[in-house]
């Protein structure tokens, strides 16, 4: 406060700010190199976390998902999850190009499946794999799969199948411009699916 021209004290605005300072970040799933495995398994010796042989690693990776009790079939082209018979369906195992492929896959549809009322009570009433159109219910229950997807990948170490990044991309502008607060929304119950599934998994900072 500082004296007025008539003696009294007049109230100065205050000035606040706030630094921000861009970093360049970027996942080494999504970069190339013949050097860039050598690379990575350097840094996760430096930090204590070597990678599991790639063996042992889908194999784990269908113990964890086979457990889950939802019944899986394999056939035909589409892969989806049905509330009603609460059954996960896959295409066959061979139409994947890849073991890592399948199961990233899975993970996606098992995380889905944790939304029925008997478990998470999450709105599936967008027809998941039922021919649903879109909407916002549809576009939400999305995200949440393919960030718990993403989340049981990297515990599973597995990686995850961000296969259309383009529609999810869609998903998060059309929510988002509904309500900023859905970001967290999505990711807590992202959290809860893949915690659901995996209960075991360490936390981020080792505990």
């Amino acid at each position: 406060m500082s004296p007025g021209a008539n003696g009294q004290q007049s109230v100065q605005p205050g000035r606040s700010w706030v630094s921000y300072r861009p970093v360049a970040l970027f996942n080494a799933a999504d970069l190339e190199g013949e050097a860039l495995e050598p690379l990575i398994q350097k840094r996760r010796q430096a930090e204590g976390a070597v990678l599991w042989p790639e063996p042992e690693r889908l194999a784990g990776a269908e113990a964890v998902l086979s457990r889950w009790p939802v019944p899986v079939s394999f056939a035909g082209d589409r892969a989806c999850y049905l509330p009603a018979p609460d059954r996960i369906q896959l295409p066959d195992r061979t139409a994947f190009h890849s073991a890592g492929a399948l199961y990233a896959t899975w993970a996606h549809e098992v995380i889905h499946s944790t939304g029925h009322n008997s478990r998470l009570a999450r709105d599936l009433s967008g027809g998941m794999g039922e021919g649903g159109e879109g909407g916002r219910a549809y576009a939400r229950e999305e995200l949440v799969a393919e960030l718990g997807a993403v989340l049981l990948g990297d515990c599973l170490e597995i990686g995850s199948a961000m296969a259309n990044h383009a529609a999810y991309l869609g998903h998060w502008v059309e929510l988002l411009k509904e309500s900023p607060r859905v970001l967290l929304q999505v990711l807590s119950d992202a959290r809860k699916a893949a915690d659901l599934v995996l209960p075991e998994a360490p936390d981020a900072d080792g505990g």
